[in-house]
């Protein structure tokens, strides 16, 4: 056996180990990947099993701290009671034991009478005038009897917009409520109000927003640059003005949205129902802080997202309006919106009518093939068009003896060859043939290239005179139509100011 066949086999039997190294090396070292993920999950979920435990003993001593007032908690539990029953048009249950301080029961109290009860409803006010004007406006929206509400309880209950434009979930709720009519018009006015304030400073361009409820209009008329504005303008006009009436004229927002309704079940977040449950929720004065605290404590135990409140961030006005606008199944919110951002939209709306009204232009300039004439209604302009023509004319010369000039002295010199030198010797004959040839050859491309030139000119001056007097007639007819096309923009605009004026 020779040593190069054993150096060899040696060799293979190596790299065959290397392999299995490099393998066993890429196994263990997923190994560890997999087992620190596994490490990691462990931490974590150990980490969270002990901060549940935490937060269930501390759950527990606030329970035993909470025994104390049991009496407002039976208060919360007959106030849940009475609303579900005047929601479904039962008898409410009889009022429960009196807390002393606690406004929820005389709020309560008066809410259970067949009008409002003005003896309970001064004590509620008493007691605590903002809560109870959140209690007996969202509760009256909810059962269908917003004739009682009052406006002084709407202006004491949304209070003032913070100065970044933000809302809370309360006001947010009191918002969609009156936007569904749960307020009548008096309190869906004043709400109006209050939203726009912060409004003011905005430079957001609602139009486009607005635009977004209708598809998109196809510019008509001619591509000239000089009335692309106005054709422009017309478009969107006409889109404003369908997406106006699409949110603006959907008559269901007539009458108050059937969603105001008490939900007995699980309410949507935002709603008049689920503030509601929070405000309530929140407890009497003494242990207002303990029930914060065990709704925060719930969330870590259960892992779930943080305790609601009715004071948390519900998004600026800004962003809340441009949403309910895109609405196309909450009708009520996007109406509503639209009345806020009315003035905005109207003011855009006037301005794209002027611009789409615009004098039609008397001249336009055209372009064909890289040269520009300028365009009358009654046809090209005679200077710009015979400045066109001759740029043309320049560009393919005719036939000359100028332009023969290089074949004729090939041609000549291949003569002089053949008769000078052929008597010297016939291979000169061949050389003056051969030159005469190329002479000849040369003429005939000259003369082809001209020739193909000069029916591309004629193909370019045919195709300039069509196209520019298609051009010219259509700045003619845009022109012509100008009156129809007043009167299609004053009709969108109309349509427009009748919904928003």
């Amino acid at each position: 056996m020779s040593d190069w066949y054993i150096e060899n086999r040696q060799n293979r039997e190596l790299e065959e180990l290397r392999d299995e190294m490099s393998h066993a090396m890429r196994e263990a070292s997923n190994l560890r990947s997999k087992l620190s993920q596994v490490q990691g999950g462990l931490e974590s979920r150990l980490s969270q099993l002990a901060d549940a435990f935490d937060a269930f003993v501390e759950l527990s001593d606030i329970r035993y701290d909470l025994i104390g007032f049991a009496p407002a908690a039976e208060v919360r539990r007959h106030a849940g009671q009475v609303l579900t029953a005047l929601a479904s048009g039962e008898q409410p249950p009889g009022p429960v034991r009196e807390v002393a301080g606690y406004w929820l029961q005389p709020a309560v109290d008066a809410l259970s009478a067949d009008g409002l009860s003005e003896g309970p409803l001064a004590e509620a006010m008493a007691l605590d005038e903002r809560r109870t004007s959140i209690f007996l406006s969202l509760a009256l929206a909810a059962l269908g009897r917003r004739d009682l509400v009052r406006t002084e309880w709407l202006e004491t209950a949304f209070g003032t917009v913070a100065a970044d434009g933000t809302l809370t979930r309360l006001q947010r709720a009191l918002w969609t409520t009156g936007a569904r009519g749960g307020f009548g018009l008096d309190g869906q006015k004043l709400l109006l109000g209050r939203i726009q304030e912060p409004l003011t400073a905005s430079t957001k361009n609602w139009v486009e927003v607005v635009e977004g409820r209708a598809a998109s209009v196809r510019r008509t008329g001619p591509s000239f640059t000089e009335v692309a504005a106005q054709t422009t303008a017309r478009a969107r006009l006409s889109q404003l003005k369908t997406a106006v009436e699409t949110i603006a004229g959907d008559t269901t927002v007539r009458e108050p949205d059937r969603d105001l309704a008490y939900a007995a079940g699980e309410p949507t977040p935002d709603s008049a129902s689920a503030v509601l449950r929070l405000l309530i929720s929140e407890g009497s004065e003494p242990e207002r802080g303990s029930l914060a605290r065990v709704a925060e404590l719930r969330t870590r135990i259960t892992n779930n997202s943080e305790a609601a409140a009715i004071t948390d961030d519900a998004g600026k006005v800004e962003e809340l309006l441009a949403a309910d606008l895109r609405q196309t199944n909450e009708p009520h919110l996007a109406a509503t919106a639209l009345r806020v951002v009315a003035d905005d939209v109207l003011k855009d709306a006037e301005e794209l009518a002027k611009t789409a009204a615009g004098l039609s232009p008397t001249e336009v300039a055209y372009e064909v093939n890289r040269h520009r004439v300028k365009l009358l209604p009654e046809g090209p302009e005679p200077a710009s068009m015979a400045e066109a023509v001759a740029k043309i004319n320049a560009a393919a010369p005719p036939l000359t003896p100028r332009a023969l000039a290089g074949a004729t002295v090939i041609t000549a010199i291949g003569l002089g060859v053949a008769i000078g030198l052929g008597i010297v010797h016939p291979f000169w004959i061949v050389v003056g043939v051969v030159i005469v040839a190329v002479g000849a050859h040369r003429a005939w491309l000259t003369r082809t290239r001209i020739t193909t030139d000069q029916a591309d000119a004629a193909a370019q001056l045919a195709g300039l005179r069509e196209k520019t007097a298609e051009a010219a007639a259509e700045l003619a007819t845009y022109k012509a139509d100008a009156p129809e096309r007043q009167k299609a923009i004053t009709a969108d605009l109309e349509v427009i100011r009748k919904y928003l004026a």
